[in-house]
């Protein structure tokens, strides 16, 4: 009764997937279905290098599963930056139609601590293709050319000013002179870069980046506070603006508030903290001059201080998701910012037609 049951949910299950725990030279693969709480391992150890021809043995290996089990398979894997992108686009190039997942890391390990303690490179590959039959995780979306490139130099750039600050500080701690000028000669090479990486900014988005990249970059350089270097951050990290709703763009800038309810304890107003550091940072500076440049912003964060149980720093953050849903306005309407701009929902519209009435 119980095989008969199995066979019915093997039926039923539209996707065979595939967990692989990746790292910098190989990665292991594990199989499973959503009714399976058992898993397929390859015949041989499962763990395959990390290279064009590991990516060419794992997809022989899928493709003996796909025959066997009859069912179309996925791909899932945690994101663990270019190890994972880079075993994404070997397997793309061999079968492009392919579903490949690359899922959120922190996700995927508070489902393996909700299962085991034990940690293994076969075992995380097991808990992947559990959590993937459960969760049926997306397609991974490729960067844009534009949004690569401008990510990886942002990145750089950001890595390098981190490290300029902690030599200048033990420059600052430094007893000894021979010390103090070595920090100086470090934060000299340091300050080269950033701008090497700043030139090379202004030079991609001048000669190589698409229309629609330039065109979103001067839109956003128009509101107060947002330069080049912000703009191409922010691009970046997300690419086109457009391309989310304002609710995705709060959930995926990690600035939205979360509550935390247990029994009568009630807590508000932390961030989720969900996506790019790298994002928050810049919103965080650009929200800081944006106060002090825009009238209106200014007046909002002081709305935003008066409130019951408001803080300095959940007025600040307020005025960073502001900011950021003023960007993805402009960059939607095509048009530059208007700081005379007074912007209503229809709803509210609708709200105060009604409330004039009935003053009338």
């Amino acid at each position: 009764m119980t095989e008969l049951k199995d066979a019915q949910k093997h039926e039923e299950s539209p996707i065979l997937w595939i967990g692989v725990d990746v790292s910098k030279d190989s990665f292991t693969a594990a199989a499973s279905f959503p009714a399976l709480e058992d898993v397929v391992y390859p015949a041989d150890s499962g763990t395959f290098e990390n290279n064009r021809g590991g990516a060419k043995r794992l997809y022989r290996w899928i493709g003996e599963l796909e025959d066997r089990f009859k069912s179309p398979a996925g791909v899932a894997m945690e994101a663990t930056g270019t190890y994972s992108t880079r075993l994404y686009g070997n397997l793309k190039k061999i079968r492009s139609e392919l579903h490949v997942s690359i899922c959120n890391p922190t996700s995927v390990s508070y489902y393996m601590l909700s299962r085991s303690m034990n940690k293994t490179d076969k075992a995380d590959a097991a808990f992947i293709a559990w959590y993937a039959a459960h969760i049926r995780p997306g397609r991974y979306t490729e960067l844009s050319k534009d949004q690569e490139k401008l990510r990886c130099l942002s990145r750089d750039r950001d890595f390098l000013v981190d490290n300029r600050t902690e030599f200048q500080n033990r420059m600052e701690a430094a007893q000894d002179s021979s010390s103090r000028q070595r920090m100086k000669n470090v934060i000299t090479t340091i300050n080269a870069q950033i701008d090497k990486i700043d030139t090379e900014i202004k030079d991609y988005l001048l000669k190589e980046a698409s229309m629609e990249c330039r065109d979103e970059i001067d839109l956003m350089q128009t509101v107060p506070g947002v330069g080049m270097l912000s703009a191409a951050i922010i691009y970046g990290e997300l690419g086109s603006l457009a391309g989310y709703t304002r609710k995705q763009l709060s959930a995926l800038s990690g600035i939205c508030p979360t509550t935390r309810q247990s029994g009568t304890s009630l807590h508000k107003g932390g961030l989720s903290k969900r996506g790019s550091k790298w994002l928050r940072r810049i919103l965080f500076l650009d929200s800081t001059q944006n106060i002090q440049r825009s009238p209106a912003m200014a007046a909002f964060h002081q709305r935003m201080l008066e409130k019951p149980d408001s803080s300095k720093m959940s007025a600040k953050v307020a005025c960073m998701r502001k900011l950021l849903l003023i960007l993805r306005g402009i960059v939607v309407s095509g048009k530059a910012y208007d700081k005379n701009h007074v912007s209503v929902r229809p709803d509210q519209q609708s709200k105060n037609l009604e409330k004039s009435e009935k003053t009338a």
